[in-house]
């Protein structure tokens, strides 16, 4: 379980007097405070409406408000993403103030109230507890690479100084790679991207599948929201490349856990290409 394995390194990085990992395991464990979390907490939403009587529907605003409010950072901890992952779906209010306007504006609208929210999926939830549980991987074995092993979770002053000679950032990644320095060294990552061939390929590919082809209504619902939010990239004079990558990965893992066929088949060059 994450949080176990979280609290297991939280004694090793604070014996080790490792301040950078100990600050990066106390906020997984017990939240983050603001919307300043790791890029694998930033994950793309669905934004809905929910009426009276606790239905989704699709909120009626514009394609510009969804892009807007479907960017969630998700501040929750391990043990909470943990319980929620055990469901479907989970939803998130939105704060007072946007709340209020969005209701209004729906009330006047259609005649009844309408709250906007954020929702995501039990696949989004549960990637970022494998991201937290690889990275954590990740850094035990880097230490018994380095032979800090510990004797019944006491560690010797060498072992104390090589782990400390070390620049561990485990909270900026972007990718799965531990990012691991050490002083007169170096360390680079392959950061994909950029490519709009793949970018215009797998919108039409999208746009083909959820026209024709039979998808599940949960699927196509969030096949969509990520088709939207690529298309708005793609009409962009200046595209947010980590918005796509992140969308890409989302539709992969819609793909994947709930589509597959024909359409998984056409879209993973694409995807790949930008992921």
């Amino acid at each position: 379980m994450p949080s176990d394995v979280l609290r297991r390194a939280l004694v090793v990085a604070q014996r080790l007097g490792v301040s950078e990992l100990t600050d990066w395991i106390s906020s997984e464990l017990k939240g983050y405070k603001s919307d300043d979390v790791p890029e694998y907490r930033r994950v793309r939403a669905r934004f809905m409406g929910l009426d009276e009587k606790g239905n989704l529907i699709q909120f009626p605003t514009s394609p510009e408000m969804i892009e807007l409010f479907s960017n969630f950072a998700v501040r929750d901890s391990v043990s909470q993403l943990m319980r929620c992952a055990q469901d479907k779906i989970t939803i998130y209010s939105v704060p007072t103030s946007i709340d209020e306007r969005f209701t209004q504006r729906a009330y006047e609208k259609y005649g009844f109230r309408m709250h906007p929210v954020r929702v995501l999926s039990d696949i989004q939830q549960q990637g970022i507890l494998e991201q937290v549980k690889t990275r954590v991987l990740e850094w035990a074995l880097d230490l018994e690479v380095k032979g800090v092993l510990g004797e019944g979770m006491t560690f010797t002053p060498q072992e104390k100084q090589t782990v400390q000679e070390q620049h561990y950032h485990f909270g900026d990644v972007s990718g799965s790679q531990i990012q691991i320095g050490s002083n007169g060294s170096q360390q680079t990552q392959t950061q994909t991207g950029g490519d709009t061939a793949a970018l215009s390929a797998l919108i039409e590919v999208l746009r083909e599948a959820i026209q024709q082809e039979h998808i599940e209504a949960e699927a196509r619902e969030e096949l969509q929201a990520d088709l939207a939010t690529l298309q708005a990239q793609a009409a962009s004079p200046k595209p947010k490349w980590a918005i796509i990558k992140a969308t890409a990965q989302s539709i992969k893992a819609v793909l994947e856990n709930a589509v597959g066929g024909v359409l998984s088949a056409k879209a993973l060059p694409y995807l790949t290409a930008l992921l």
